[in-house]
């Protein structure tokens, strides 16, 4: 741990005690030993530290030099492939079937966390499978109460220790919805309250209040729900696709309109518009 702290975040107990040649008792005894309930909560106060450990970047170098930006593109991408390899595509497929045949979808989070699930939340919406989010904790456990068989509660908590959200994911599958977590470490609390569990696989760690390249990963694992459910069902989910973008080009049309007042300068004339057009269709996956 004190050699390789972010990789311990990742190791099970089991894998703790393989590293160490000890058993897995040994650990749980450590842990107890230096004043904590189990590994878990051990775990949790290092990814605290963790988090709070700056890149070691080189001496006299500026934060807008080429050094910098590298390192932040390798941790991202790092996470980015740990995150592929380590994914569990059945429980992807389940949680990409909860999703499909929900009549609602609440979704939970704080923090950068929240964010990242307002970003799934505006994805379902995109295929018109009903979701919402709620930033206030009060909020998200309100609608909890509301959710019933048939229903989908997503936890975005990227150290699966966040109290609130796991309260309220807990309170949502008493009520009877499937309870679907997206998280980083496979053995925190969280876990043990969620039917389906997709997690990234992020072992190491940036900058404090959170780790960029675990934000980045989230967002992958978002998008690759996005194009598995629009996979499942190209046939129903083309057609809200569709709407949706019909929706958006026409918004950019209005923006467009010379006669509205207070609009932005034009895009061009002529020959121009048409290329711009075109190019924002094509964005859009129009038919025209």
């Amino acid at each position: 741990m004190l050699q390789n702290p972010s990789e311990a975040l990742t190791l099970s107990v089991h894998e703790m005690a393989a590293r160490c040649g000890v058993s897995p008792s040994t650990i749980v005894r450590l842990a107890q030993d230096i004043g904590f309930k189990g590994l878990k909560e051990m775990k949790m106060q290092l990814a605290m530290e963790v988090g709070t450990l700056l890149p070691a970047f080189e001496g006299g170098a500026r934060l807008d030099d080429q050094g910098h930006a590298a390192a932040v593109f390798e941790n991202t991408t790092l996470g980015l492939h740990e995150t592929l390899e380590g994914l569990d595509h059945t429980a992807m497929n389940e949680a990409v079937a909860a999703l499909a045949s929900a009549n609602k979808v609440d979704v939970y989070g704080a923090s950068t966390s929240f964010l990242v699930g307002l970003d799934l939340v505006e994805k379902l919406k995109r295929l018109g499978i009903y979701a919402s989010g709620y930033s206030n904790a009060y909020m998200q456990a309100i609608s909890a109460m509301s959710l019933a068989a048939g229903d989908v509660a997503f936890a975005v908590t990227y150290s699966g220790e966040t109290a609130e959200v796991i309260e309220t994911l807990q309170v949502a599958g008493e009520q009877g919805a499937t309870t679907i977590a997206l998280t980083n470490f496979s053995d925190s609390t969280v876990v043990q309250v969620a039917d389906i569990v997709v997690s990234t696989s992020v072992s190491r760690h940036l900058l404090p209040d959170g780790s960029m390249g675990g934000r980045i990963a989230q967002l992958y694992i978002v998008d690759l729900i996005f194009t598995k459910l629009f996979a499942s069902d190209p046939a129903r989910f083309a057609a809200k696709f569709h709407k949706y973008n019909q929706i958006l080009l026409n918004k950019v049309s209005k923006a467009k309109d010379p006669t509205r007042p207070g609009q932005a300068p034009q895009w061009g004339d002529g020959a121009g518009d048409d290329e711009q057009e075109l190019g924002i269709m094509s964005l859009l996956g129009s038919d025209k």
